[in-house]
């Protein structure tokens, strides 16, 4: 490829896009979709760069240096911080996009676009309907159901996957050389090369994927509710700790659902058949989404370990 992209797959999208840059055909809005962890924004932000530097690229330039100091001033880039896209928040954008650009073109990049509500969703659509001056939109997505159909519709979309664990283990062993702990990191990753990237660089995050794993476990095992219910005033207080507990669990009823597709015996298939582990993947799921609207999370995960009770 042309471009040094800084990301492990995804070869057909970035020859897409590359060819696009080559014949001038840049859209002016682009939707990046796909499960997390792909490494869609780290994309979004290089396609910023490349379309800022009159040069293909050249990490030298000063539109180079400002755009990967987060200093350029017709960058502007929105970071998902867990926190929902207020219209407020969406108007003060539109108003920053009318302004008159110091170069040829305006990059504005919104990470997770889901984020925001339908209201502020409908507000952002004139805008990404009739751009001012010359703006590219680069939006990333991880749940595109979430996101206006009209929005969708007036954009240049770009799917992203999971990976093969095959080609994620050679890309891997020729980046950072062979691990013992490779196995277990291509487990949890589940196809996300950001995710076993992290892995790789920081013990402790593995280490606390499998302290989570072992916690998951024995509750299950136990089947005391007490314990629950401590485990999840410890959740509560503890905002980091949620995505990995909600990442962990699904990776754990995962290999419920193995064990039973493949008759290989499980720790718990005393206590759920298969149709109860589908459902409970449910009931975690829906968990998810709650607290995900703000839903109260101590109550929701409270509701959630009781159906946990048999």
């Amino acid at each position: 490829m042309l471009y040094k992209w800084g990301v492990i797959g995804h070869d057909k999208q970035l020859e897409k896009l590359e060819k696009e840059l080559s014949e001038g055909n840049v859209s002016h809005a682009y939707l990046f979709s796909g499960p997390a962890d792909l490494g869609k924004f780290h994309i979004a932000q290089v396609l910023s760069n490349i379309l800022q530097c009159t040069h293909h690229f050249c990490h030298i330039c000063e539109d180079c240096r400002r755009v990967m100091k987060g200093i350029h001033p017709d960058v502007i880039e929105i970071r998902d911080n867990g926190d929902s896209l207020k219209i407020d928040e969406v108007r003060a954008l539109i108003q920053k996009t009318n302004l008159t650009s110091t170069g040829d073109r305006r990059v504005v990049l919104i990470e997770n676009i889901e984020r925001m509500p339908v209201e502020a969703q409908n507000s952002f659509l004139k805008t990404l309907e009739e751009p001012a001056g010359n703006t590219v939109f680069l939006l990333t997505t991880s749940q595109i159901n979430q996101v206006l159909p009209t929005i969708r519709s007036r954009t240049r979309q770009f799917s992203f996957a999971c990976l093969s664990d095959a080609y994620m283990r050679k890309a891997l062993e020729a980046q950072f050389g062979p691990s013992s702990d490779l196995d277990e990191i291509l487990q949890i990753a589940q196809g996300r090369p950001a995710v076993a990237v992290r892995l790789l660089k920081n013990p402790k995050e593995l280490m606390d994927n499998r302290n989570m794993y072992n916690q998951i476990e024995f509750f299950l095992k136990r089947n005391d509710l007490a314990s629950k219910f401590t485990f999840v005033e410890g959740l509560d207080k503890a905002d980091d700790q949620l995505a990995l507990f909600f990442d962990v669990f699904s990776r754990y009823l995962r290999s419920l659902v193995y064990g039973y597709l493949n008759n290989v015996e499980t720790p718990l298939k005393h206590r759920f058949n298969l149709q109860e582990v589908v459902e409970l993947f449910e009931k975690l799921s829906k968990t998810r989404y709650l607290i995900d609207k703000n839903t109260n999370k101590k109550l929701a995960l409270e509701n959630f370990f009781l159906t946990t009770e048999k």
